[in-house]
């Protein structure tokens, strides 16, 4: 898809409603490019919250599920869409790859300076820039794993390196005097992920990932996916990917299953990873009990169950738990995500307070979510 300019109608739309917004708020829209490759139409410009846009109210109109994972509501896309958001404060320039990586579609950034706009950049889901996301998560590995200082400063050195070259990896956009009109398009066939009921796992898999954790450094997290049988069983299906303290590399685990050079993670979790397996990582300290994070990590994003392996320092297992695909939680990142955008809209101490426990109510409903699985042998 060639894209060879954006409405300057859509351009002055969303930086008005940034300018009016103000605290440095987004605001984001799909964009859908012409016969002509300009970006001429948009879905309903929403909003930036407390963590930025919320995707899931963004792509709420577009969906074909109302209570779906974001992949599955991603994958209601046309063709021609493309991801146009502002950026308050700088010039529109792009030096990240994530959206990319998790939309699969090209990604347009507003840059606003004095309220004026100041750049519009484009980054293209290209190989290339998955290739270099993927050595970018290494590198930050590397630097975790160094044993001395000047270990670390030589991985350090790595990483910055890698840094410049983000600098490189977007073009600029023009705008073009054209008017812009809101739309709602989809694709014409509904893409779903069944759910996939689990009941326990292998005993030797579990052990497996705390082995490697406690070889590897205690506290780090590691990881691997499992394939789920006709009973709910979980076995290991690829290999054990290291990770860092309390996260694990995106890429780095889709490639542990594939080689995923020059594909998104859309891509990798639409077209390649089969519906019935799960993520299964470690929590070193805990009970496997997991919080919202995780279930978003999971199937709020990807549609597949997560697993939480919690062990202690001496690599005893202390439970398995596991966040499935559910209706509930699907409501619940909806929630979420209503409630950051009316943190802006508080005028007094005592509705913030109301908000913020209203949003850890929300948290521990995720933790709700977690079921125990049982620890077993074939």
């Amino acid at each position: 898809m060639e894209i060879n300019g954006i409405s300057d109608s859509l351009v002055n739309k969303m930086v008005k409603r940034s300018n009016r917004l103000g605290q440095g708020r987004q605001v984001a829209a799909i964009g859908f490019v012409d016969e002509e490759g300009i970006i001429s139409g948009h879905s309903r410009i929403i909003d930036g919250g407390v963590s930025g846009i919320p995707h899931r109210l963004m792509l709420a109109e577009i969906s074909h599920q109302e209570k779906a994972s974001l992949l599955e509501m991603i994958n209601s896309l046309p063709e021609n869409a493309v991801y146009v958001t502002t950026d308050p404060g700088q010039t529109g320039i792009i030096v990240s790859t994530s959206s990319i990586n998790l939309f699969g579609m090209p990604v347009v950034k507003i840059g606003i300076k004095h309220q004026q706009v100041a750049g519009i950049g484009i980054l293209h889901p290209r190989a290339e820039h998955f290739r270099l996301a993927t050595r970018s998560e290494r590198a930050q590995l590397d630097s975790l794993a160094a044993a001395t200082m000047e270990e670390e400063r030589s991985a350090l050195r790595g990483v910055t390196r890698l840094r410049l070259k983000f600098l490189e990896i977007s073009q600029e956009l023009k705008s073009v005097e054209c008017e812009a009109g809101e739309k709602c398009l989809r694709r014409s066939e509904q893409w779903t992920l069944d759910r996939v009921e689990i009941s326990s796992i292998e005993e030797d898999f579990a052990r497996e990932l705390v082995q490697r954790s406690m070889d590897t450094e205690p506290g780090r997290e590691v990881a691997a996916y499992g394939e789920v049988d006709e009973e709910g069983h979980i076995t290991r299906c690829s290999d054990i990917i290291v990770g860092g303290m309390g996260y694990i590399p995106s890429r780095l685990l889709a490639s542990a299953y594939r080689d995923i050079e020059g594909l998104s993670l859309r891509e990798f979790y639409t077209d390649i990873m089969p519906a019935d397996t799960v993520i299964v990582h470690t929590h070193p300290g805990g009970s496997g009990v997991m919080h919202m994070s995780d279930a978003m990590a999971g199937p709020g994003t990807w549609g597949r169950p997560i697993l939480a392996v919690g062990h202690n320092e001496d690599g005893e297992i202390k439970g398995v738990m596991a966040v499935q695909k559910s209706e509930r939680l699907f409501q619940l990142a909806d929630e979420n995500e209503e409630l950051e955008q009316r943190f802006f809209e508080v005028e007094d101490p005592e509705t913030e307070v109301k908000l913020r426990k209203k949003r850890y109510s929300i948290a521990q409903e995720f933790t709700d979510l977690c079921q125990q699985l049982e620890l077993r042998r074939r």
